[in-house]
């Protein structure tokens, strides 16, 4: 090297600048060493150590620009030690700033309207730059859940992303994979694999996929299956086999199993139903063979029905196009205006069948959306417009299919009463008929008919879930009559209570939750000489009698309980009652948790047996208020009834034999006139006069909007005395803290 070269290396060695920068990247290399050793310690996420590294790349020309202009009058300590106050004085201002005025307002405003999932972006965006003024975890089980994403084939990519709002996914790992954090609501999970067909898949966390119910089920999902890349039919998706519950208003909440299937991804479009008509399909009788042809009652020929089946200019084909085509434009709507019939014709071409009624819901919801619904952000996401059609592709569903509500009601499978039965709503429809089932007659081709097909890989699947569905006749609403005080005297006496003692035991009493102390207590409840525990979860703490409040529980605590002692609040997100100082009395109610009765030999034991625990839950109540008012730690006068769903919709008769609640709120309740005690043509609703509150989901299907109206309508308390809220959710969870707020404020105005 020659002596030139040497002399400037050497003199860029002794500038100030030179020694600037490189005391500059020392400090920074061990910064970032030391974050790296403590990021566990301290929660710092990976993006925060990026974004440290990019930092410091992108604070270097500064530096190197201080350095050079303050070099004639500073030292290099000088410099660097006052580059990094400016540095780091500006990092924490501009950060506290930031964190205080613009972004925790944002969290606080996604909390108050439960949207968790922004919430938890808003907060790692914040640790992503400014941990240290961080005011919430990633970690915290407020908005967040460990999840468990069970893939049956290894190395498969994972990826995430928010349901709503448009976020780019985001890259969990492969699998298998550890369990990991995501935000509380719904999110999609994207899966990949070279090789297999991607998979998105729509849930709500914490839910029965995710392997994280807070609460027990007595039955699981297999782990989620790829298929081969060429194995699934062109333009239709794989829906795995498996138990589900049908999310379908009037159907059974017990589980049904499907073999798995395939199913049309998008609706059937108009340039996909003008390919079966180019190809002479209504002209070829191996697709209309074994149709029952009616209109109006009457039984129709091929020929006859065929002839009734044109457009607006007396052509072939649906009524909605013109000269034996779609009009212009209009390729990837749906095809609308099509019967029953023809609609079949459509799948039999395509070597498919219409989709049965279960088929069709296990395909648009998740396999629990009673518990875990996805449906309040499915529902914004498809066209129930009132406007027109859409083109097919809003509103994914849980399997990754599109439009399974709204756009065009679809046909499926199943006669109902005779009639075809559609399903999902249409654009122009009501959105609650997304999870009704919407029978018309099988000529019927209206401008809002649609459909789509389905290929089911195990035959014997088609029936029983093909069957045709059997229809009682609703009936007259002047059959259900108020009670006058003859008829209720009469209807009483099968209410009274036994005077018998309650004979009070503590079985145990324990000390070990942070917030409450449990007991278990035992009484005798007055007939067939049984008894009934009693849980109580008292507060720690707490100075003075402290209110009670009676739990009524959901359906799962009369079909699946858990065990008594592993009963807890917070299954329920019930602990803010404790939180906020109140005492909660949980009473093994008959026919619940250790006082399950034999499984019934018929419907007509079952309906019997209904009836009889209306009297069970009068006397237990009672007893249950007796044992409360015998305690000096309980204040008797300030008892609160807390009914969710099953204890919302038919333990409320109680409240017309007791008088000592003060007020009820009732999570997700209603009423169906088909049971008991409605379907006996006495109305009891009036009788009660009890101040109410009812929290109640917009898209519920299990108890829609007209059952808790009706409930709302018909009682007799004064209408200051009650109040009705809906708010955009699905059967359970509701919104956490706006149901808490609205349920402390409801207390607090009616105790004494």
């Amino acid at each position: 090297m020659s002596n030139e070269s040497n002399s400037i290396i050497n003199k860029l060695k002794e500038s100030t600048v030179f020694k600037v920068i490189s005391g500059y990247a020392i400090i920074a290399f061990i910064t970032v060493q030391v974050a790296s050793l403590v990021s566990n310690s301290f929660g710092f996420g990976q993006e925060f150590m990026q974004n440290i590294i990019l930092g410091f790349f992108v604070v270097l020309p500064f530096i190197a620009l201080t350095a050079w202009a303050a070099s004639s009058r500073y030292s290099t300590l000088n410099i660097l030690v006052i580059s990094f106050f400016l540095l780091f004085t500006g990092y924490g201002t501009g950060s506290y700033v930031w964190v205080n005025n613009f972004m925790m307002p944002q969290i606080e405003k996604h909390l108050s309207e439960d949207n968790n999932v922004k919430a938890w972006l808003t907060s790692n965006k914040i640790n992503s730059f400014a941990p240290f003024f961080s005011k919430y975890s990633e970690n915290d089980d407020e908005i967040s859940a460990l999840s468990t994403i069970n893939i049956k084939q290894r190395g498969v990519f994972i990826s995430w992303r928010a349901y709503e709002g448009n976020e780019e996914w985001r890259l969990l790992g492969t699998s298998p994979l550890k369990p990991v954090r995501m935000p509380r609501g719904v999110i999609q999970l994207k899966l990949e694999k070279e090789g297999l067909k991607p998979k998105v898949l729509t849930v709500s966390n914490p839910s029965i996929r995710l392997e994280n119910l807070p609460f027990n089920v007595d039955w699981s999902l297999d782990p989620i299956d790829l298929q081969t890349e060429n194995s699934v039919p062109e333009g239709m998706i794989y829906i795995q086999g498996g138990n589900f519950i049908p999310a379908l208003t009037g159907i059974s909440i017990d589980p049904v199993y499907l073999h798995s299937f395939y199913i049309d991804k998008y609706e059937v479009t108009n340039a996909n139903y003008k390919k079966f008509m180019d190809a002479g399909g209504y002209n070829n009788p191996q697709y209309w063979v074994d149709m029952d042809f009616i209109k109006d009652g009457v039984s129709l020929t091929w020929e006859e029905a065929k002839s009734s089946m044109v457009d607006t200019t007396g052509l072939t084909g649906p009524s909605t196009w013109e000269v034996g085509t779609f009009l212009e434009g209009q390729d990837n709507l749906p095809v609308t205006g099509i019967s029953w019939y023809e609609a079949l014709a459509y799948a039999r071409y395509k070597g498919n069948i219409l989709p049965p009624m279960y088929h069709w819901a296990k395909a648009a919801y998740p396999a629990a959306e009673i518990g875990s619904p996805i449906s309040p952000s499915l529902l914004r996401a498809s066209n129930f417009s009132q406007n027109k059609l859409s083109e097919v592709g809003q509103g994914e569903g849980g399997h990754g299919t599109f439009d399974m509500a709204g756009n065009a009601r679809e046909w499926v499978w199943n006669i109902f009463g005779g009639r075809g039965l559609t399903l999902g709503g249409a654009y122009n429809e009501p959105q609650y008929l997304a999870t009704q089932t919407s029978p018309q007659p099988r000529m019927d081709r209206s401008n809002i008919n649609g459909f789509r097909t389905a290929r089911l890989l195990n035959p014997r699947d088609l029936n029983p879930f093909g069957d045709p569905i059997v229809t009682q006749a609703t009936k007259d609403p002047s059959f259900y009559k108020p009670m006058n005080d003859e008829v209720f005297n009469v209807y009483s006496r099968n209410f009274e209570v036994s005077s018998a003692p309650l004979n009070a035991k503590t079985i145990y009493t324990q000390d070990s939750h942070p917030l409450w102390i449990k007991e278990r207590i035992q009484i005798d409840v007055g007939y067939n000489d049984e008894v009934m525990d009693i849980l109580i979860f008292r507060p720690k703490n707490n100075f003075g009698p402290s209110a009670p409040v009676i739990i009524h529980p959901g359906a799962n605590y009369y079909t699946t309980p858990p065990d008594i002692d592993e009963v807890s609040p917070g299954e329920f997100g019930l602990d803010f009652l404790v939180k906020s100082g109140k005492t909660i009395i949980w009473p093994a109610w008959k026919g619940s948790l250790n006082r399950m009765p034999p499984r019934a030999s018929s419907p007509q034991e079952t309906l019997r047996r209904f009836r009889d625990l209306f009297r069970y839950w009068v006397s237990d109540t009672s007893k249950a208020l007796d044992y409360v008012s015998s305690r000096k730690e309980f204040d008797d006068k300030n008892i609160f009834y807390l009914g969710m769903s099953y204890g919302a919709l038919f333990n409320t008769h109680n409240l017309i034999f007791e008088d000592r609640y003060n007020a009820a709120i009732l999570y997700v309740g209603g009423v169906f006139p088909n049971y008991p005690p409605m379907s006996d043509g006495i109305n009891h609703m009036p009788r009660i006069k009890t101040p109410y509150l009812m929290l109640n989901g917009e898209q519920d299907y299990l108890v829609p909007k007209l059952a808790a109206t009706t409930f709302f309508n018909s009682t007799g308390t004064p209408q200051e005395d009650k109040k009705l809220i809906f708010y955009d959710s699905g059967h359970w969870p509701l919104p956490r803290n706006q149901m808490i707020k609205e349920s402390l404020s409801f207390i607090e105005k009616y105790s004494n």
